[in-house]
C-alpha cells in the first residue's frame, strides 16, 4: 500500500470525511477551516464524478438557499489566493449558483493524494455510479500500483468487491451509455453479470432483459435416458447440485476455450483467477481422506 496512506494520513481522511464538526472535534489530526473566495477555487483534474444531474444539483441548491451548508467542501492551497478542490464540487457549484462569495473548506495537507481523497469521499457520500468508481479505482491501481486487497482496505470494501467493481470497465462503451442514461438504473449487482459476457451484442441484450425486470433463461434439465439438451455440458452425478455442476463443467469449457485462443490477461482477470483456484484448493484440500 501506499506509504502515503498510513495510519496517520487515514486518520486525518476519516476526520475530513466527517465533516465541519471534525474541525473542532479533532485538531490534533491537523484538519484546518478556512473561507476562500469561491473564484480562488480551481477545478479538480481529479474528480472521479463525471456526470451532475441537474435535479439533484437543483435540489441541493435550494437546501443550500435553505439550511445553509452543512459539510464543507475540501481544497488545496496552491498559493496567494489560489487553491485547488479536491472534493466536493457539487456543494461549490450549488454555492456559485446562490451567489455565494465564500465558502467555507477544509484544507487537505500537504502529502495527501488529491484524487485519493475525492474518490474516498465521493465513495462515502455515494456519489459515484459504479461505472465513475471503476474508473477511479483504475487511476488508483495505475497510479500506485495498488494490489485489490490495498485498495478494498483504504476504500473500506471486501477485495472480492473491489475486484467485481474493476470489471466493469469490461463493458461496451455504448452498453456503458445505455445505463448511464437511463431513468431506471438496474441494480449494481445485476452490472456484475453483465461484466461477465465478453460480446457487447450480448451485453446491450443483457442490459436490456434486466432493464426490463425479463427473466433470465433457466438451464434446461434432461430427462432420465435422455440426450443432452443442446449446448449444455453433459452431467455426471456428484456431490454438487445439478446446476453446480453445469456451471462448473462450462467454467472448465470456457477455459479450455481460452487456453486455445489465448487473449492478455488484465489484472482483475488475475484476481479472478486466483480467488477460483484458492476456492477449488480448499475445496480439494478439505476433501482428502
Amino acid at each position: 500500500m501506499s506509504r502515503k496512506l498510513g495510519t496517520g494520513n487515514l486518520a486525518r481522511l476519516n476526520a475530513m470525511s466527517r465533516g465541519a464538526l471534525a474541525v473542532f472535534a479533532e485538531p490534533e489530526q491537523g484538519v484546518r477551516l478556512v473561507y476562500p473566495d469561491v473564484d480562488w477555487i480551481e477545478a479538480n483534474p481529479d474528480q472521479p464524478r463525471r456526470r451532475f444531474d441537474e435535479a439533484e444539483l437543483a435540489a441541493l441548491t435550494d437546501s443550500i438557499r435553505k439550511y445553509g451548508l452543512q459539510q464543507p467542501i475540501g481544497v488545496r492551497e496552491l498559493g496567494p489566493s489560489r487553491f485547488q478542490l479536491v472534493f466536493g464540487e457539487r456543494r461549490l457549484r450549488a454555492v456559485r449558483a446562490l451567489g455565494q462569495q465564500t465558502v467555507p473548506c477544509i484544507l487537505v495537507p500537504d502529502g495527501i493524494d488529491t484524487a485519493e481523497v475525492a474518490v474516498i469521499e465521493n465513495v462515502l457520500r455515494a456519489d459515484l455510479t459504479p461505472f465513475e468508481e471503476a474508473d477511479a479505482f483504475v487511476a488508483l491501481v495505475e497510479k500506485h500500483g495498488y494490489s485489490h486487497a490495498d485498495l478494498g482496505q483504504i476504500m473500506g470494501r471486501d477485495k472480492a468487491e473491489i475486484t467485481r467493481t474493476l470489471g466493469l470497465t469490461r463493458i461496451a462503451p455504448a452498453v456503458r451509455e445505455r445505463y448511464e442514461n437511463a431513468a431506471r438504473k438496474v441494480a449494481r449487482y445485476k452490472l456484475y453479470q453483465i461484466a461477465a459476457l465478453d460480446d457487447a451484442a450480448a451485453q446491450m441484450s443483457l442490459l436490456d432483459s434486466l432493464a426490463n425486470d425479463q427473466p433470465l433463461p433457466e438451464p434446461r434439465e434432461t430427462g432420465t435416458g435422455s440426450a443432452p439438451a443442446r449446448d449444455e455440458p453433459e452431467v455426471v452425478l456428484s456431490a454438487f447440485s445439478l446446476r453446480v455442476s453445469r456451471n462448473i463443467l462450462r467454467t472448465r469449457e470456457a477455459l479450455q476455450a481460452f487456453q486455445e485462443k489465448p487473449k492478455r490477461l488484465e489484472e482483475v482477470d488475475r484476481e479472478v483467477l486466483r480467488d477460483l483456484r484458492r476456492s477449488i484448493d480448499a475445496i480439494l484440500d478439505g476433501g482428502k481422506g
